[in-house]
């Protein structure tokens, strides 16, 4: 990627086939032939090796319990359990297909898909409106998004890269497979601007904890969360409307679902904490039926109202001691 070009560099490099690689290509070669089991006996595998993963995962499954408890306060010990274990049944499940979506055809995971809420989504496009999909981070987004872009929308979306180079690089080629734009993170939220005034939409990903100085503090669920407030800016210097959207992976069905709630309207206000708020409001209201689908091994309530430690630290620390 040049200093002059934000979106995401595509191309092989050379330095992927070092040993160091060997791994993830394993990996990804193994992804690549899960592609072509059959969906039911591959998910069953993954619903076995979910109470395994909840055992051996004590890092990530602590961040779970603990942003479960604090969305959902009345829950017993008992049902916190039930919701992380489901939580990681559904992420494998969507993990153990991740390689369809190189490896198939459009038209089969076109077909993979049920969408709910289509009328909201034609309604702005027959009025040549610009959308940003409000799409908080489930299990199968990308899924999601993918799809999109394979029906011919227009689309891009932020990304934060990962650790490992030849995943991060596998998983935008993914991404753009049928189209779609990819910006690194560095690029900020001009790039975005203009690429949505130039005709794109945007698959804009709501829920990241991203500091004190760049958030304000509005509800989440039952606690009080670090929320981004740039959605509100974004609908004001674009005039594009806010779709909220939820990729699922339906474990009963065993399929891909897109639920597209009606336009966030009025908005936005004009009262910045207001519109903030309105934003995760939504997200709660897309998950009120879906709790399990979310990623909640992710550290969404890491910057404190009333601490500068992270929320998660002295747990994490405890785990690594024993």
């Amino acid at each position: 990627m040049s200093g002059h070009d934000p979106v995401f560099d595509l191309r092989f490099k050379s330095v992927f086939l070092h040993p160091k690689y060997w791994g993830t290509w394993l990996a990804l070669g193994a992804l690549w032939l899960l592609a072509w089991v059959p969906v039911r006996a591959r998910d069953a595998f993954a619903g076995a090796l979910a109470p395994m993963v909840v055992r051996l995962a004590k890092k990530q499954c602590y961040i779970a319990r603990t942003n479960i408890g604090l969305c959902f306060p009345q829950l017993t010990p008992t049902e916190v359990e039930a919701m992380l274990l489901n939580s990681v049944r559904t992420g494998l499940m969507g993990f153990f297909g991740y390689g369809a979506w190189t490896a198939r055809s459009k038209a089969y995971l076109q077909g993979r898909f049920k969408i709910q809420g289509q009328e909201h989504l034609d309604a702005c496009l027959a009025q040549d409106e610009k959308v940003i999909f409000l799409m908080p981070h489930t299990w199968t987004i990308d899924a999601g998004g993918v799809y999109l872009s394979s029906l011919g929308l227009p689309i891009c979306t932020m990304m934060h890269s990962a650790k490992n180079e030849l995943f991060d690089w596998f998983i935008n080629m993914q991404r753009a497979r049928f189209g779609g734009i990819i910006y690194e993170r560095e690029a900020g939220i001009k790039a975005v601007i203009k690429s949505i005034r130039e005709g794109n939409n945007f698959g804009y990903l709501p829920d990241q904890d991203h500091g004190r100085e760049a958030s304000l503090f509005v509800p989440f669920f039952a606690e009080m969360k670090a929320t981004l407030p740039a959605l509100p800016k974004l609908v004001r210097l674009t005039g594009a409307k806010v779709l909220p959207v939820l990729c699922i992976y339906n474990t009963e069905a065993h399929r891909y679902e897109l639920l597209i709630h009606p336009p966030m309207a009025p908005y936005p206000s004009g009262d910045i904490t207001r519109d903030t708020r309105a934003m995760n409001a939504e997200i709660e209201a897309l998950l009120q039926d879906w709790p399990e689908q979310y990623m909640w091994f992710l550290k969404y309530f890491q910057t404190q109202v009333d601490s500068d430690e992270g929320r998660y630290e002295a747990g994490i620390r405890r785990i690594r001691g024993r």
